[in-house]
């Protein structure tokens, strides 16, 4: 009996020594509270209290994941595997936060821990999986960053231990961005993960600057933390029901007799929230159609927030999460054509314009063409604003009416685009000024030929006398025509206009192929001087020998001189010889005297 009270004796003391928790599967545990960082691994061995237990040696159980983080207000996933029905372990009396979950039968069960709802006093509030139980008083705020034990046990034998990590809530940030009017955001509500917005289609969209434009979206991006649970997408008015979170856009600089505009998300339908918790980020959405500028700059400067009042359980007083800042301003849009504001008939069958914008990348416009009263139509054309806030369209032009006005503007900016386009009518026309010409071309002052042709020549008697080359539609000058011959002396010569056959061909008698203009063929008329055709020259005709009338000289027959007398190189005169030898010396002796 003594040796039994002795032992009691020395089980009572050793405890009050060691002065541990004991947990349910009787193995002592040190606290691993915020105050001593240490962690629920850190153990002892049982001591054990003499109960006998089950047979479990072939139960299992684990914890899918060591050191699990979550930051405070978010909730965690917490997956245990276990071959018999389990008992999760969340912190500990030491901890002033202890829930069990019983988990039932065998595989892996998922718990949720929602850390932001932990202090309703019912656990199954704040714990989705299993059968929650709440040990310990209910606390008075949202459980606080520390390190608190996980365990899981099969009959009450320990069969892992970890730890959930809960970490403070970071600083947040804001972002300012722009995008287009034509982004309809309650399209990608809830088209993401878990509940998440779909926030590609807009991240294409975004420009990043606080400088806004009116009708444009002015965007902040935030970079969340600990707001997972919190946001209620019915309500962000910052009351109970929206867990004390605000999210609004609010004018910096009233008037001094005024209050502050402000625009606060799920009350006014210019504010639209995109959630994407996956990447800790919110994106809130304030469409500026329709809000008045004022002529101050500093009463168009807005601010989009995200506020916790003292309804979050986080925060005592009403406190700025994030803030970001846009400066509004008024849309500025130009719009020219590319070429003329005269559209001849030779032109292209489209108006290419071009403008400018301070409106949003990725903005599309509506470029319109109206005509009015007889002559009306209404032609439209697509823009879109491009990363430099330029745009190009194109208006058809095949079937409007021609020879009228018609107002070229961009839709919803008309007091700053509004401008009139003359839609010339085809008005074929040829000037042929009185001229002096080389003679082998004639110059055509001016020819206006809407679909194309040749300049066509003839002369007073309506006879075919030359022609241009082949003419693209469109109005030229100083036109050269070519004749088929050679002119002279002054005349009236005739152009025309002459339409050509297939493939550009000239068909100058084809009656199809004139042109005319009020049942009158284009034609014009001028004097043309052309060189004088020169003289002709009469070639000298060749005088012809006369045939000798007079009675031949006889033939003298004389016979050669020996060789002693006279020289054998004197040969005797003949008759005709000898009388110009006379005639000779006859006119010098007239000379001498």
């Amino acid at each position: 009996m003594s040796r039994t009270r002795y032992l009691l004796a020395l089980i009572v003391v050793l405890s009050s020594l060691t002065g541990g928790a004991t947990s349910v599967a009787g193995d002592r545990v040190e606290p691993a509270g915020e105050a001593t960082g240490a962690d629920a691994t850190d153990t002892v061995a049982a001591l054990g209290d003499g109960r006998p237990f089950p047979d479990v040696q072939d139960a299992s159980a684990s914890i899918s994941e060591d050191d699990l983080t979550v930051t405070r207000g978010d909730e965690v996933t917490i997956a245990v595997s276990h071959s018999d029905a389990a008992t999760l372990t969340i912190g500990g009396d030491d901890y002033g936060f202890n829930v069990t979950v019983e988990l039932g039968g065998s595989g892996t069960s998922e718990v949720v821990l929602d850390t932001r709802r932990t202090t309703a006093s019912n656990a199954g509030a704040f714990v989705d999986g299993g059968s929650a139980t709440l040990h310990s008083k209910p606390l008075d705020e949202p459980m606080k960053p520390a390190r608190y034990p996980l365990s899981v046990d099969i009959d009450g034998v320990e069969r892992d231990v970890t730890i959930l990590d809960v970490q403070p809530r970071e600083e947040m940030s804001g972002e300012a961005y722009r995008a287009p009017s034509s982004f309809e955001p309650t399209e990608y509500l809830g088209d993401g993960d878990d509940g998440d917005a779909d926030v590609g289609p807009l991240r294409d969209v975004l420009t990043a600057g606080p400088n806004v434009t009116r009708r444009d979206y002015a965007v902040a991006r935030f970079e969340e933390s600990g707001l997972e649970t919190a946001l209620n997408p019915d309500n962000l008015t910052g009351s109970a029901a929206a867990n004390g979170l605000e999210i609004s856009v609010e004018q910096e600089a009233p008037h001094a007799n005024d209050y502050a505009l402000e625009y606060v998300a799920t009350e006014s339908p210019r504010v639209t929230v995109l959630p994407n918790f996956a990447e800790d980020e919110i994106y809130v959405l304030w469409d500026t159609t329709g809000v008045e500028l004022a002529s101050r700059p500093d009463r168009n400067r807005y601010h989009a927030k995200i506020i916790l009042t003292a309804e979050s359980g986080f925060v005592d007083e009403e406190t700025t999460l994030a803030t970001t800042e846009f400066d509004l301003r008024e849309a500025s849009v130009s719009l020219s054509p590319v070429n003329d504001s005269v559209h001849h008939p030779w032109d292209a069958d489209t108006l290419a314009v071009e403008g400018r914008t301070n409106r949003a990348p990725n903005t599309p416009l509506e470029v319109r063409l109206r005509g009015f009263e007889e002559n009306s139509f209404l032609e439209l054309g697509d823009a879109t604003v491009d990363s430099n806030g330029t745009f190009e369209s194109s208006i058809d032009l095949t079937s409007v009416p021609l020879g009228t006005n018609a107002t070229l503007w961009v839709y919803n900016h008309s007091d700053q685009t509004s401008q009139q386009i003359r839609l010339v009518a085809p008005d074929p026309q040829v000037e042929l000024a009185n001229q002096t010409a080389n003679g082998t071309t004639v110059t055509v002052e001016r020819v206006e030929i809407p679909a194309g042709g040749f300049v066509h020549l003839e002369n007073a008697e309506g006879e075919p006398i030359g022609r241009s080359d082949y003419l693209e539609p469109g109005r030229y000058t100083d036109v050269s025509a070519e004749l088929a011959t050679p002119l002279f002396e002054t005349q009236r010569v005739r152009v025309e206009l002459r339409k050509a056959g297939e493939e550009q061909s000239y068909a100058p008698d084809a009656e199809a192929y004139l042109y005319r203009q009020n049942d009158t063929v284009v034609n014009d008329t001028a004097v043309v001087d052309f060189a004088e055709a020169p003289t002709e020259t009469s070639s000298p005709t060749a005088t012809e020998t006369p045939t000798p009338t007079a009675t031949p000289y006889p033939v003298v027959t004389r016979t050669a001189l020996p060789p002693s007398g006279a020289s054998q190189s004197s040969l005797p005169l003949s008759p005709a010889i000898a009388v110009v030898a006379v005639l000779g010396a006859g006119a010098l002796l007239a000379r001498r005297r």
